[in-house]
């Protein structure tokens, strides 16, 4: 079954090469994985990259405050993923999908990813790909490129880590989203990321990010 431009068969095939990286990587060494710190390119766009460069920097602030670390689980990352990828195909930003009843609330799309016990605080970001901060006055040099006023040079790409970094510090300036990322409630995490260019915005590269968090329980699934 398809939701937007991704199956759960797809989602699932992710997880061979992300269980890898949360089997040998932790919150407190991530930053020096070598593909964090790749450079996004938007024509090979890897989300699964990102998603972990998310939830392990979630971790490490969680560690600064001296709160219990969350574990990974492969279906709040798919139920994330599934919103991420809704909102960029159906052109939407929020928790509610009033385009797809049956991935409406948060914890419709838990259940669609196959979890039965779902209790899920969500958070949405949008972030752009390149180094360009809302408001910065910009000039366009050609589909998808800026550069600062006066200067000819492109603005740079984030790398997965500084992207990752950058929708964190977002999600922290925001009372919601901060109190969510802080909860003492939460015990399993999964991220998920959807590439897409904004159109009116001389396709400016970006992503719409889901953070799913599961409370209380940790995840049962059928």
């Amino acid at each position: 079954m398809k939701y937007g431009f991704i199956t759960l068969g797809v989602l699932f095939c992710l997880h061979s090469f992300t269980q890898s990286i949360y089997g040998k990587v932790t919150y407190k060494n991530f930053r020096e994985y070598s593909e964090f710190n790749e450079v996004v390119n938007p024509k090979n766009f890897k989300p699964e990259i990102l998603n972990a460069a998310i939830f392990f920097a979630t971790n490490e602030i969680r560690s600064k405050k001296r709160l219990s670390i969350l574990d990974y689980h492969p279906l709040l990352e798919a139920a994330a993923t599934l919103h991420s990828e809704e909102m960029v195909n159906k052109n939407f930003f929020g928790h509610t999908n009033k385009k797809n009843k049956r991935l409406e609330e948060p914890e419709d799309r838990a259940k669609v990813a196959g979890i039965v016990n779902a209790s899920i605080a969500e958070n949405v970001m949008e972030g752009f790909i390149i180094n360009y901060k809302s408001g910065d006055k910009v000039v366009a040099q050609g589909p998808g490129e800026f550069s600062k006023q006066n200067s000819n040079q492109l603005l740079p790409a984030h790398t997965y880590l500084t992207l990752a970094d950058q929708l964190l510090a977002n999600w922290m300036n925001s009372k919601g989203h901060r109190a969510n990322i802080l909860s003492n409630k939460a015990v399993q995490l999964g991220c998920g990321t959807a590439f897409y260019k904004m159109q009116n915005f001389n396709d400016m590269p970006a992503v719409k990010a889901t953070q799913n968090f599961q409370w209380f329980h940790k995840v049962k699934s059928r």
